[in-house]
Formats: C-alpha cells, sequence, structure tokens
C-alpha cells in the first residue's frame, strides 16, 4: 500500500497551507520554520489526539475516510470513489464538498503526481503518519481482550510481536521472515513451558501471601477477572494493597496482570480497575479446586424428559379440545389455568406451571408446531403431529435449539447467546453424573468466549446504539456469569441435559445427566452405564419402571398411553381407557404398546391387562 509522508504531501506548498495544517493538528503554540510540520506530525501518531479528532467529524466524512484507511490505499482518485461510495452521495459534486471538508480540517491534501492523478480524476491522500497511527490503534484495540485475559497474548504482545515488528522494519524482507519465525518458534516453547500444570501450581504458591489471597478470590468468586472495588470487600484485609504491586507481582510470575479493561464498545460495562487471572492459570486452577472440593449435595433434582412430555400433552390437549387466545394472541386465563394443571411440575419451582405453559405455548408458535384458526383458536399444524411423534432425543434437540437463542432471559442478547454454545461444548466434555460446583461451568464459558470474541465484528455491531446516544452498556462481567446460570437453571434443566444439587435451599451443584451425555455426545443412552429399565404390570392396571440408563426414554413413551402417577426412584403410571385411546390417536397400535410393556417386563403380564388393551384398542376414538 503506497503511503506518502506529510512532509510529501506539503512539499512546496505555501505557508498559509502549513500554517493552517498545524494549527489543526497542535493545540499549543505553532511553532515557525521546519518544526511546525514535525510538529503537525507527532500529532497524527498521537493516538489519543487523532482518535479525537476523528470522533468529532460528521458521520459521512467519517464514513468517506475510512476508504483511505481501507486496503485499496491511501491515494485515491475521485472518480475511484465515486464508483465504490456513490450511492452514499447524492452526486458527484456532493462527493467533491465532502473531500474538501476534510481537506479544510487538514485530513487531506490533493496530490498532483501524474502517477495517480488525472485532468479528468484528480487524486487525493491522507498523510501516511496518520494511516499507520489509525491501524496501529485498530489493531492493538482489536488484540486487547487476548493480550490482557490470555497468557499466550500477554507473552506475545510483551516479548515477541514487538521484537519481531522491529527486525522485520530493520532487516531485509528474507531476514525479517527468519526473525519472525525465529521468534514464533521461541514463544511457543515458553508458552508451553508455562502452561504445564507443575509449574502454574508452583507459580501460585510462590505469590506473597496477600496477592495470593487475592487471586484465590479473583478466580473462585470471580472467575478469574474481578473488579478491584468489587474484590476488596470481600476480604479481611488489614490494608488495601496496591494496586500496582499485585499487577507486578501477577506479570513477574505469569500469572496475571492489573488494569483497565475497555468493554464499553463491546456492549459490556468497563472496569476501571481489573484484576486478572489469565485464562490458562484460571482453567488449571477453577477444574482443580473443583476436582479437590467436591460440592455437597443435600438434594438432588431431575427433570429427564418432562418437558418435551409436556409439549406433547399440550399438542395433545389442542387436538382433544377448542383452546382459545385473546385478540393479542395470549391464552384465556381459564384455558392456562387447566392445562397448566395438566402439566408435569419442574423441581425446585424454577418454572412456575403457568411460565412453563407460556414457555411451551411460544415454542410452538415460533416453530410453527401450532396454528392459530379462525375463531381464535389454536390446533396443532402437520409439523406438531410429527414433533409429537418423533423420538425424545430429537424432540430435546428442537428444544435445545430454540432456547439457545431464547431473548426472554436477563441480559444483552448479542452475548448469551453466543456464551451458551460455549457453555454447551464445555458441558459436552464434562463427566456424566459427577457433581461440579454450579460456578464453575458459567465462569469457564464466559472467559473462553471473551478470549474467542471478534472484537471488530462486536464492536461494529454496538456502534449503531453508541452513535444514536444514550446508550450504556448494563450488564457487567460478574452478571453475564448470573445470567447464564440463570439459563442453566430455567432452561438446560428443565430440559433434563443437566441435574441440580440443592443444599439449603440453594442450588450449589450441578451434573451432566445421562440424557444429556446421550444428546450432546451423540452416544445411546446404554453406552453411559449399562443397566436396562424394566416394568412390573400389575392387575389393577398400575405399572412400575424400574429406572436404568435409559429411564428418560422409557419413561416418555409410557406417558404417550399411560397416566403417569408419581416421579421419583421408581416412576409409576396407570393404564385407562382414555390414555390407551390417546396413544393410538398420537399414531401407536395396540401391539406397540404391548410390545413397550412385555419387551421390559419383569414378569408376565396379567392376562385382564392383555384383554383390556386389545379391546380398548377396537373401540372409536373420541
Amino acid at each position: 500500500m503506497t503511503r506518502l509522508s506529510l512532509r510529501v504531501l506539503l512539499q512546496g506548498a505555501d505557508e498559509p497551507v502549513v500554517r493552517e495544517c498545524v494549527q489543526r493538528w497542535c493545540s499549543g503554540p505553532v511553532p515557525d520554520g521546519r518544526g511546525a510540520l514535525a510538529a503537525a506530525a507527532a500529532a497524527m501518531e498521537d493516538e489519543r489526539r487523532v482518535t479525537e479528532r476523528i470522533g468529532a467529524l460528521p458521520r459521512k466524512q467519517q464514513d468517506l475516510l475510512e476508504a483511505f484507511f481501507a486496503e485499496q490505499g491511501a491515494i485515491r482518485s475521485v472518480q475511484t470513489l465515486f464508483t465504490e461510495f456513490g450511492k452514499n452521495f447524492k452526486s458527484r459534486f456532493d462527493l467533491e464538498a465532502t473531500l474538501a471538508a476534510l481537506h479544510r480540517e487538514a485530513f487531506l491534501w490533493q496530490t498532483k503526481d501524474k502517477r495517480w492523478a488525472t485532468f479528468e480524476s484528480p487524486c487525493w491522500a491522507i498523510p501516511g503518519e496518520l494511516v499507520e497511527c489509525v491501524l496501529a490503534c485498530r489493531r492493538r484495540r482489536q488484540r486487547q481482550l487476548q493480550d490482557s485475559l490470555t497468557l499466550q497474548g500477554f507473552l506475545d504482545a510483551r516479548f515477541f510481536r514487538n521484537r519481531a515488528e522491529h527486525s522485520a522494519s530493520s532487516t531485509k524482507v528474507v531476514d525479517a521472515k527468519q526473525a519472525e519465525q525465529k521468534a514464533a518458534d521461541h514463544a511457543r516453547k515458553i508458552y508451553k513451558l508455562y502452561t504445564m500444570e507443575s509449574s502454574m501450581g508452583q507459580r501460585l504458591q510462590k505469590l506473597p501471601s496477600s496477592v495470593r489471597a487475592l487471586a484465590d478470590a479473583a478466580l473462585h468468586k470471580h472467575g478469574g477477572i474481578a473488579n478491584w472495588e468489587e474484590l476488596l470487600p470481600e476480604l479481611d484485609l488489614p490494608e488495601e494493597p496496591d494496586f500496582a504491586f499485585v499487577g507486578k507481582a501477577l506479570e513477574e510470575a505469569m500469572l496475571g496482570t492489573t488494569g483497565p479493561l475497555d468493554l464499553a464498545r463491546i456492549g459490556i460495562q468497563p472496569c476501571e480497575r481489573a484484576m486478572i487471572v489469565f485464562h490458562e492459570i484460571a482453567l488449571y486452577a477453577i477444574r482443580r479446586r473443583g476436582e479437590e472440593c467436591l460440592p455437597i449435595v443435600a438434594e438432588e433434582l431431575s427433570c429427564g424428559g418432562d418437558f418435551a412430555t409436556n409439549v406433547g400433552r399440550f399438542l395433545r390437549e389442542l387436538q382433544q379440545s377448542k383452546v382459545l387466545f385473546t385478540a393479542e394472541g395470549d391464552l384465556f386465563k381459564a384455558s392456562q389455568k387447566r392445562i397448566a394443571g395438566m402439566l408435569l411440575p419442574v423441581p425446585g419451582g424454577f418454572l412456575p406451571p403457568e411460565t412453563l405453559l407460556e414457555l411451551l405455548y411460544r415454542f410452538c408458535l415460533h416453530r410453527r408446531l401450532i396454528d392459530r384458526r379462525g375463531e381464535r383458536s389454536l390446533r396443532p399444524t402437520p409439523a406438531g403431529l410429527e414433533f409429537d411423534r418423533a423420538s425424545l432425543a430429537d424432540q430435546v434437540k428442537m428444544l435445545l435449539a430454540h432456547f439457545v437463542e431464547d431473548r426472554t432471559l436477563p441480559g444483552e442478547p448479542f452475548h448469551p447467546t453466543r456464551m451458551r454454545r460455549v457453555l454447551l461444548r464445555l458441558l459436552r466434555r464434562a463427566e456424566p453424573m459427577l457433581w461440579q460446583d454450579v460456578a464453575i461451568l458459567p465462569f469457564l464459558a464466559r472467559n473462553a468466549y471473551l478470549t474467542q470474541l471478534d472484537t471488530q465484528q462486536t464492536e461494529e455491531f454496538f456502534a449503531a446504539r453508541f452513535q444514536g446516544g444514550g446508550y450504556t452498556p448494563t450488564e457487567s462481567l460478574q452478571q453475564m456469569c448470573w445470567n447464564l446460570l440463570i439459563w442453566v437453571k430455567k432452561r438446560l434443566f428443565p430440559l433434563g441435559l443437566v441435574d441440580i444439587g440443592m443444599k439449603d435451599g440453594r442450588v450449589v451443584a450441578l451434573r451432566l445427566s445421562r440424557l444429556g451425555a446421550e444428546l450432546l455426545d451423540a452416544e445411546p443412552a446404554g453406552k453411559v452405564g449399562g443397566t436396562r429399565s424394566s416394568v412390573i404390570v400389575q392387575p389393577d392396571f398400575e405399572v412400575l419402571v424400574f429406572p436404568g440408563d435409559d429411564a428418560h426414554d422409557v419413561v416418555h413413551v409410557f406417558d404417550r398411553f399411560a397416566r403417569r402417577t408419581k416421579s421419583d426412584h421408581i416412576h409409576q403410571f396407570r393404564l385407562e381407557q382414555a390414555t390407551v385411546l390417546a396413544g393410538i390417536a398420537d399414531g401407536m397400535t395396540a401391539a406397540q404398546i404391548l410390545q413397550e410393556l412385555t419387551d421390559r417386563a419383569r414378569v408376565p403380564i396379567p392376562q385382564n391387562v392383555l384383554y383390556s388393551i386389545e379391546e380398548w384398542a377396537q373401540r372409536p376414538l373420541p
């Protein structure tokens, strides 16, 4: 990319032109002679000054100035600009007026060099000092999160990147490539050495006692990224530690750093003073503590496939009775109360019956499983009938895809939907049926998300809100984790993908359930353990289901043709004429129902039950 320095652009220019440029860029007294241009060029290399001046320009001029920062070059002809950006201007005269305005602000100058300019199309150029300052600032801002939050980025920025760039600017091309490759190889070796588990553990133990206490609190209460003002009140320290000393101790040990985090531009509350334990060290320390200090669970809560069963119950109710909705699209209160009483409850009270029904209703609407017919009534669509007859795995996968994009829970929608996918990837690697502290996964998911975040794309997304004025990010780094935990409790847990452990009325632990292990790892439930669910059918039509590793599938199928009376360690169902006919209307046959019972029966099925099911199946459907 060809660039011209300010001195080259103003070579031969009149003194008033030079003085005007210097006055625009230099806020203090304007020097005379050669020092004037040198002062202006130095101001164009001042990141703060450049950012202020560009930010003060009208939006139209800022957009046009971006063309000179692009890869096509810092020297552009008017014809080329009009061809590429003419749609943003009323006419070519409007474009030329904008270029003249940027010239008056001392950002652009015309060049008469015949290599670029012609008589029909004048050529404009921006000083190379200004281009390099803006591009360097953007590269640094794009890498800011990685350089601040990860050990790899910290090492690269502090020791290797600057050295490689200096070598590239002071040597030949071949030597520069060799120097860059050598620096990269050295960086990989150093990084591998510092991320050995034994090395990380030793460095954490060798920290000064006050710094180690702060690091432990930052790791286990904030996930490794803590606001200094929020961290100190949590520790009973005789006096406030020196912020700079803590940062120096962490950096010398290659464990973390301290400093400001400019997060407002990506839609997160900024942190003026942050204490950061690098992501690699936080990942090791949090997991090690989780293995050493297993949570004590007093009550275990599990949902299995009840949520998918509730969707099926809701769809069948719409087939069997007339359910009306209001002009606003909501269900009538009477219908809400009646249908909510038919649904299986979510343990722990995380979703009250009315909220659960509303969640089911909105899911069915968004996925086109139900349709609003005439007379303001609801009926299942062909997709709804197909969903009700699908396997439990397919149903839960569709529900999970819907809940990942759910925007009804607290939090800025941009970040949570992406963090949820990161959490699911971490959950997939977890050991099934093994309890872990409830905060571990949200902390690790947030840290991993921030270190992988495309800051340029995110900044562009939030730029429109800042331009409108009045926008202030409301979500802090800590709130991002708690909002993610709310999603786990109110979406993943009701789906049956995780189990929740309670103690003293609080959620203290969670674990990947067998259903979650099957769905997230794409393995059959039998591979998680090895036992198979069995049933006992009694003469009074009561069915006892003794759970195995595939209990969620069995319970989901039995819910189609039997009425569940109890869900505990042993699930209890009752066979009734109405439930059997509902299962047949749902697509099952009497042979399939008997096959489900006899295939898992511990003892022979009573003859009266067999005869009754066959007789009920022959009766006309209601």
